[in-house]
């Protein structure tokens, strides 16, 4: 007896906790009706799948995606500044009172995440659907900024190479992976490229980013759901 193809069930557990109960039903039967019949015998498992991922995706865009914006437009304007700077390496956010700098960041962050997943916990009727809301709005903003710095990476490198700020951040980091001997540096292990450096000095920063920013989305979207629910209860 041949068994009918499903869609990946990771997949399909996001979707249903990304749907009010009104339209579970109808939206994940109508993408598998289409996965089975049209994508599966027209390109293959394989693709049908990654086909189902970026309906689930979209679902999610459509519906928490402005949660996103800005975040994204957050880091995207301070990586600017802490890319380009005066003349002397000092940053332009410097100017800001320190209250102000201090909470940009990690203020709007954990803001955007707690609403984020209160309205998708509200939305969906289900505490878990505030935590995915919270969990999905994290990954698309790494997945953003991981493309920015792709794109930005050799365009930004040639300002941070003349830039004294990034000049003794490349020169320290060189020194403490390559430490002076009593006839000065060794020979044998030549200064690292400045662009090679920035290259793993920005893949480091996106993996230590994505690994703090999906445990503060975590806790945001508990916090968030949490909220939600409990305000449904009153």
């Amino acid at each position: 007896m041949m068994t009918m193809p499903n869609p990946p069930d990771a997949a399909e557990m996001i979707l249903c906790a990304l749907l009010p109960p009104a339209s579970v039903e109808t939206v994940t039967g109508d993408l598998l009706e289409e996965y089975r019949d049209r994508r599966v015998p027209a390109v293959g498992g394989l693709r049908a799948d990654w086909w189902y991922i970026r309906q689930v995706a979209g679902v999610f865009l459509h519906a928490y995606g402005w949660f996103a914006a800005p975040l994204i437009l957050t880091m995207a304007v301070r990586d600017l500044f802490n890319t380009f700077r005066d003349g002397s390496g000092a940053s332009y956010l410097d100017g800001l009172p320190r209250a102000a700098a201090a909470v940009s960041m990690p203020g709007i962050a954990v803001a955007v995440l707690v609403a984020s997943a209160a309205y998708g916990a509200w939305r969906t009727e289900r505490w878990a659907g505030g935590v995915v809301a919270a969990l999905g709005v994290f990954a698309t903003t790494w997945l953003f900024m991981a493309v920015w710095w792709s794109a930005t990476l050799y365009p930004f490198a040639q300002v941070q190479r003349t830039n004294p700020y990034w000049i003794q951040a490349w020169q320290w980091s060189t020194h403490r992976a390559n430490p002076p001997t009593l006839l000065g540096f060794n020979p044998d292990t030549p200064a690292e490229p400045f662009l090679q450096w920035i290259f793993w000095d920005n893949v480091g920063a996106l993996i230590i980013f994505g690994f703090a920013m999906g445990a503060i989305a975590g806790v945001c979207g508990i916090v968030g759901s949490t909220m939600s629910w409990a305000y449904r209860r009153l």
